[in-house]
């Protein structure tokens, strides 16, 4: 009973069991009535015979007719074989005390009717008054047993005609049984996980709750769908990282070359306080030392953001300065964008309100924009960055390029696993899709609005955090 087929095939049971105990309580019910019907034929027949014989009694006794005395004894001897072969139905009917009751009242009938036969049609008035009383008794029982095995009837009628009401009473419980069955056992389990499947499609990688206290094949299901979506997320977390290492290969040659700038300066100054050290005076070599450890401090500044960027583990939910975000993911990307001939626009007001993430992953979500950007303009353009207060409850961010765009048809698949306008070869069709997941569960979401020949512009919208959850989590604070 545990599993759904379990259940099905014991309604089938139980259904076939209630079905074949109703078939055969109106079978005997049906048997039962014809028999009764039967018996109160019998009955009939003996009322018939009772009063054909009171009808000679009267001409004997008015009429002094001799030949009804004849027809009398022919209807007194039927009277006594019918009496014989309704035994059983009679005694069912009326106990044995009054079927006795009944056969001798016949014999002192008999018995009065030879007198009256013996006297040749006479007898005075004492045997007629006796015989008169004793055939009414017998019209009396007859007609009792067929008012009683009426009664008999009318109640096996009744029962015969209650098996079909309650197998439509049953027959309602039952589908109420079922459908209630179906909808909080398939039906509702089955809008949840139809639910839940919506949700993955937009990249929302969340449980459904569901009862473990069951083992049916729907909670099998919810259980396989809840492993299968943490898996997904893992997987998702997989790709991002993925897609994080494939942005500093996209530009490892703006990183080495703002490397290459600081170690040659190094090497240069050093080299010249080597050659010059003995002519010069304290204060030139502190300078030269000075200028060492600055450009020191410069490379080592971006090794740290690209160390950060590409950080494997799962960095914890901390108050964010948006612009500061944005500002660094800019100092990550800003030699390929030299390279590419791109130009940087941007508008980004102090004094924002935080929002609450992970600076890493949203990090990832700008270069994968920015990224595209710059393949969707090779030779060259801008790209402007504007942050500000969006719709009420967030922050947004606009990010507009003046590169080729994206046609209508295409727009509303962009952020779709795997979809991409690009080349064989040139892209996977994941940069998108990252961004759209990491955006959602950031808990806002993105908009993407583009126009052919003349650019793409991505808005970003972020949840603003409210005063109450920057006072349960302390002062705002962007480096912790």
């Amino acid at each position: 009973m545990k599993t759904i087929r379990g259940k099905i095939v014991s309604f089938f049971v139980l259904c076939l069991a209630v079905a074949g105990v109703l078939a055969l309580l109106y079978s005997e019910n049906a048997i039962s009535l014809r028999q009764k019907i039967y018996a109160i034929e019998r009955f009939d027949d003996l009322l018939n015979d009772v009063l054909e014989l009171r009808r000679y009694e009267k001409n004997i006794i008015i009429y002094r007719d001799p030949a009804s005395l004849e027809e009398a004894s022919a209807y007194l001897q039927k009277i006594e074989r019918d009496y014989h072969s309704i035994q059983e139905e009679t005694i069912g009917i009326i106990g044995k005390d009054e079927y006795a009751a009944f056969g001798t009242n016949l014999a002192q009938y008999k018995l009065s009717l030879d007198t009256i036969i013996a006297l040749n049609g006479g007898g005075g008035k004492l045997h007629e008054e006796r015989l008169r009383s004793q055939g009414k008794d017998l019209v009396d029982f007859a007609q009792l047993l067929i008012h009683k095995k009426r009664h008999k009837i009318d109640q096996t009628l009744k029962r015969v005609l209650t098996i079909p009401l309650a197998s439509i009473g049953f027959l309602i419980m039952l589908a109420f049984v079922i459908f209630r069955f179906l909808t909080r056992g398939i039906l509702k389990p089955l809008l949840l996980v139809e639910s839940a499947t919506e949700k993955v499609a937009r990249q929302a990688f969340t449980p459904i709750p569901y009862g473990r206290d069951k083992q049916d094949e729907i909670t099998r299901l919810i259980a396989s769908f809840n492993k299968m979506v943490a898996e997904l997320d893992s997987r998702q977390e997989q790709l991002v990282q993925s897609r994080k290492l494939a942005s500093i290969g996209t530009f490892t040659s703006g990183i080495a070359h703002e490397l290459n700038n600081p170690l040659n300066n190094i090497s240069i100054t050093a080299e010249s306080l080597m050659l010059n050290y003995a002519g010069m005076q304290p204060e030139e070599v502190g300078e030269l030392i000075d200028d060492i450890l600055t450009q020191a401090d410069r490379a080592s500044q971006v090794v740290k953001n690209l160390l950060e960027f590409s950080r494997t583990a799962r960095p914890a939910l901390v108050n964010l300065d948006l612009c500061e975000v944005l500002e660094r993911t800019l100092n990550l990307v800003k030699n390929q964008l030299v390279v590419a001939q791109v130009q940087i626009e941007k508008d980004l007001p102090p004094g924002l309100p935080p929002i609450r993430g992970k600076r890493q992953d949203l990090q990832q979500a700008v270069v994968n924009i920015l990224l595209n950007a710059v393949q969707a303009m090779p030779q060259g353009g801008t790209i402007a960055i504007r942050a500000g207060n969006g719709p009420e409850g967030y922050l947004q961010v606009d990010l507009s390029d003046t590169g080729t765009g994206i046609k209508p048809e295409a727009l509303e698949h962009i952020f779709d696993p795997f979809y991409t306008t690009k080349a064989s070869g040139q892209g996977t069709g994941l940069g998108l899709s990252i961004v759209y997941s990491i955006i959602r569960a950031h808990g806002g979401y993105i908009e993407a609005r583009s126009e052919v020949g003349k650019g793409t512009t991505f808005s970003i919208f972020l949840p603003i955090l409210t005063a109450k959850e920057i006072e349960g989590d302390g002062i705002p604070n962007s480096s912790r």
